[in-house]
């Protein structure tokens, strides 16, 4: 777990953010299913897993005022993103140290993380707690048995080009469908709607997992406005 932040600091991770995931074409579908109707105005949002602060931008493209935060374990994601967008607030934190932030967000974002590092359902568990309104979140799922064992499946940080001499994996959880519910209906207390939409589709080329088609699936969970 110590290797997960050095994983997302290597250059061609880091490089391959400065043009992805910055627009609204960028946004998968099952994602831009829940996160369309969910903007409005002087909305509040709560990035957990920012990257380079993308969703900063695609949100940029919908709305004229609103107000962002994003963290993440990548010091030099972060850095970039403080450049790219410095009417934003940036967080570099350690994993699974969340002491930074205070308050609630009417929006959380964890999407394309959830997967890839040991500590998720404590991630959700932060999340939640700096939810006011709606927590948008995304997991990697089947039918068959869970697997949360990085020697069975795991996901090489080859992003963006050959990194064939960097020998850090990260995890590649893809969790059983039913239990993934149970979790999130365990750890979001007071939730008042939980809505999921997610499509099967082949692991991406640089995992090796045992399972062939996994169940990408988005999440959803509202509480209602304090």
């Amino acid at each position: 777990m110590s290797n997960n932040a050095e994983s997302w600091n290597q250059p061609n991770v880091v490089s391959f953010f400065d043009n992805h995931r910055t627009v609204t074409a960028d946004v998968y579908p099952s994602e831009w299913f829940f996160l369309k109707d969910q903007l409005h105005e002087d909305i509040s949002v709560l990035d957990i897993g920012c990257a380079q602060g993308g969703f900063a931008g695609i949100i940029r493209e919908q709305l004229s005022k609103f107000s962002y935060t994003g963290v993440d374990i990548s010091k030099a994601m972060i850095t970039k993103a403080s450049e790219k967008y410095p009417q934003h607030v940036f967080h570099h934190v350690n994993e699974n140290d969340y002491s930074v932030l205070d308050g609630e967000y009417d929006m959380t974002l964890v999407l394309g993380i959830l997967h890839l590092h040991e500590t998720w359902r404590e991630t959700i568990k932060v999340a939640w707690k700096h939810t006011k309104g709606t927590l948008i979140l995304d997991l990697r799922e089947t039918f068959e048995n869970t697997i949360e064992d990085k020697t069975k499946s795991y996901f090489t940080m080859d992003i963006n080009g050959s990194n064939g001499d960097y020998s850090e994996v990260l995890p590649y959880n893809i969790i059983n469908a039913a239990e993934a519910l149970e979790v999130i209906v365990s750890i979001c207390s007071g939730a008042t709607k939980i809505s999921h939409y997610g499509y099967s589709q082949s692991p991406f080329d640089t995992t090796t997992t045992p399972i062939s088609k996994i169940f990408t699936n988005v999440y959803m969970i509202q509480k209602e406005n304090k």
